[in-house]
C-alpha cells in the first residue's frame, strides 16, 4: 500500500454484483442478488474487511489444531490466498521435510528459523 497511498480503493472497486443465499432464523432459504457499492469506502475500511474475511477463513482449518499449535501461530505471516487452506501442524511440516530426505535437525531449522535455514543452504552451496 505504501506505493499507492493516494489510490482510493473504494473507487477502484466500484460496484460489485453478488449472488448468494440467505437463510433466516425460520430456516427459510432465499437466493438474492445484491449490488455492493464500495464507492466512498475508505482504504482502512476495505483493508479491515479483507483481513476479517481472511481471519474467518483461517479459523476454520485452525480448529483442528492443538492449543500449543495455535499459540505457535503468533507472529506468523499468512499468505492471504492460503488462509482458508488446511493449516499444517509443525509435525506435518517436519514429516514433509524428512520424507524428502532432509535430516531432522535441518527440517527443524527450516520450520523454526527459515532465514537461518536459507543461510545454511547458501553456505552448503558455496562449498560445492
Amino acid at each position: 500500500m505504501d506505493d499507492n497511498q493516494n489510490v482510493d480503493l473504494g473507487s477502484l472497486i466500484g460496484m460489485v454484483v453478488d449472488n448468494f443465499s440467505i437463510t433466516n432464523d425460520a430456516k427459510d432459504k432465499v437466493q438474492v442478488r445484491l449490488t455492493f457499492d464500495f464507492n466512498g469506502a475508505s482504504n482502512g475500511d476495505i483493508i479491515n474487511w479483507l483481513v476479517g474475511n481472511r481471519r474467518i477463513a483461517l479459523q476454520r482449518p485452525a480448529r483442528a489444531m492443538s492449543k500449543s499449535e495455535l499459540e505457535n501461530l503468533n507472529g506468523t505471516v499468512v499468505i492471504a490466498s492460503d488462509a482458508g487452506k488446511k493449516v499444517k501442524t509443525r509435525a506435518e511440516k517436519l514429516a514433509v521435510y524428512t520424507s524428502i530426505g532432509l535430516p531432522l535437525a535441518m527440517a527443524e531449522l527450516a520450520i523454526d528459523n527459515p532465514e537461518g535455514f536459507k543461510n545454511a543452504m547458501a553456505a552448503v552451496s558455496k562449498d560445492e
